[in-house]
């Protein structure tokens, strides 16, 4: 190809990979392209959350690793892909992905890249099933992919519920995390067009969106704004605004199942694994008329808890102590597996509100000539 060309399908290529999911839609990778080699740097700014400690951010990397793969094969490039994750900080790429020959086909699942959305409504529960063979084939792809499994059930004790809470308390108790969850929530069109990241307000809704969502929204910014968490508050919008005061649903009944998907090892490589698997997981389901909401909040504790990586909050310690064996019972995974990602899915009881997707920065990409 004459460099016009290849300059042309590197951009096209770029277009696609800036799709991939961020945690709350940071955005935190500046990805620099230096003729057919992407090298790829994370932005700890951008992503505290999946930096307390840093498993979501290393997961993320492989969501960012498969992007690539996933995009570069519409264009006909093969990629070899290099993680540099043991001694990772911001001044150094985290990992390097190189096209190479052409001649390859398109991967299927390059084409649900512009459509990934996360839905965080409820879905029609009496629509889809577990034996739906979209799920044969989300299996069949965690085959391919070495470091990593996936499991599914559509059974949903309350245990699993109360620790999901749990999960989602945490990041309310803890005054770095919620601050900056909060400050990637966009209130108003004119912030969304902007600042090009974040989420929609819209986004986090269960329902179809209705009026008082606004004042929802409006009291959400209150809370933002003065970093105001009263429990009077929370209590006073479950009560008004039905269950979107818990990050998750109140229950999962209405989904079709709940997905897991967990590290062979502790090994970094192998959590890099679970973040392309995550993503294919994703696309795909996406692809066959699915809905998707990931579900970190407790993987997020579970996965670095398990491994003495981190410290909780002293009276958050007692009862997510048991968040690990609640997964296992519940996924029957083995003792030497760690659960890092879970979703839930189903048929959407409504068209996606186009108002309540995100935008791309586009700032982040640096062109070296070479």
């Amino acid at each position: 190809m004459n460099s016009v060309t290849n300059n042309a399908a590197i951009e096209r290529i770029i277009s696609l990979v800036v799709q991939l999911p961020t945690t709350e839609n940071s955005q935190p990778w500046e990805i620099v392209v230096r003729g057919n080699v992407f090298e790829i740097f994370h932005l700890s700014v951008c992503d505290q959350i999946g930096s307390i400690p840093d498993d979501l951010s290393v997961l993320s990397a492989g969501i960012m690793a498969e992007a690539i793969d996933l995009a570069a094969s519409t264009e006909g490039f093969t990629v070899h892909i290099e993680y540099f994750l043991q001694d990772r900080c911001d001044k150094n790429p985290w990992l390097r992905a190189t096209l190479q020959q052409k001649g390859r086909a398109a991967d299927p699942l390059a084409a649900a890249l512009p459509l990934r959305h996360s839905d965080r409504r409820h879905y029609a529960g009496a629509v889809g099933s577990i034996t739906d063979p979209v799920f044969k084939e989300v299996e069949q792809q965690a085959q391919l992919i070495a470091g990593t499994n996936f499991y599914l059930t559509n059974n949903y004790p309350q245990e699993f519920l109360h620790q999901t809470r749990l999960g989602d308390d945490l990041l309310f108790l803890c005054q770095d995390m919620r601050r900056d969850f909060m400050r990637w929530l966009r209130f108003t069109e004119k912030q969304i067009q902007r600042t090009r990241d974040g989420m929609s307000w819209r986004s986090l809704l269960h329902y179809p969106e209705r009026p008082y969502h606004y004042l929802q929204s409006r009291l959400w910014w209150l809370a933002i704004t003065l970093d105001w968490f009263p429990s009077w508050m929370m209590k006073l919008e479950a009560m008004l605004f039905d269950d979107s005061a818990n990050l998750s649903p109140t229950n999962y009944e209405d989904c079709t199942c709940l997905g897991c998907i967990t590290t062979a090892s502790s090994s970094l490589e192998d959590l890099a694994a679970a973040g392309r698997l995550a993503l294919r997981a994703w696309l795909l389901l996406n692809l066959r008329g699915y809905s998707f909401q990931a579900m970190t909040n407790l993987t997020s504790i579970v996965y670095p808890q398990h491994l003495g990586h981190w410290d909780l909050p002293t009276k958050m310690i007692p009862e997510l102590a048991e968040s690990y064996a609640v997964l296992q019972r519940m996924f029957d995974f083995s003792d030497t597996e760690i659960p890092i990602f879970c979703f839930r899915t189903g048929f959407p009881i409504a068209p996606y509100p186009k108002n309540a997707r995100t935008l791309r920065r586009k700032d982040r990409v640096r062109f070296i000539s070479t």
